[in-house]
């Protein structure tokens, strides 16, 4: 198994924990999410953490008890998630991201996605290469980015041709 998934899991879960106790009232849902979910990916980067709000306007109310707990805005994170207020934090030595939405569309697409990589090692084999494109500095951060849309938007296109959404 992927040792940094064993961790990862961990401080998901105690990151998660500590999310749920200052905002049990506003979080209807918490999802692992990226690269660190999966077990079969190599990867170490940070973890993500998907955080499904009630409302909009509730990350605006969130944000300033955030920044008193220590969390930093995250300004550039991922293009696909510039709707999305996404805050970083420190749980052991995990870079830990929490991505705040309610957008209920959304979060199914990303829980599809994830799926779809779990469930189909051709998928997972190709995003795991152009994953390691980028950990070997053949692409930089916004190709990978630009490319690692296209390819979910690609994965999205296939699961609806077979209603699978």
């Amino acid at each position: 198994m992927n040792e940094y998934y064993k961790i990862a899991k961990s401080h998901y879960m105690e990151a998660s924990m500590q999310m749920l106790e200052h905002f049990k009232k506003n979080v209807i849902e918490l999802h692992h999410i990226g690269s660190t979910s999966i077990k079969k990916l190599n990867s170490s980067n940070g973890i993500d953490v998907l955080v499904i709000l009630k409302t909009v306007t509730e990350v605006s109310e969130l944000k300033d008890i955030l920044i008193a707990e220590g969390y930093e805005v995250a300004r550039e994170f991922n293009r696909f998630f510039e709707e999305e207020s996404v805050f970083h934090g420190k749980f052991g030595d995990c870079d830990v991201n929490f991505i705040f939405m309610s957008d209920r569309d959304k979060k199914s697409e990303i829980l599809l996605c994830k799926e779809l990589l779990l469930e189909n090692d051709e998928y997972l084999q190709n995003f795991q290469e152009l994953k390691q494109l980028h950990n070997d500095s053949i692409i930089d951060k916004d190709e990978y980015q630009h490319r690692k849309t296209e390819f979910f938007a690609s994965l999205l296109k296939e699961a609806k041709d077979l209603n699978i959404v």
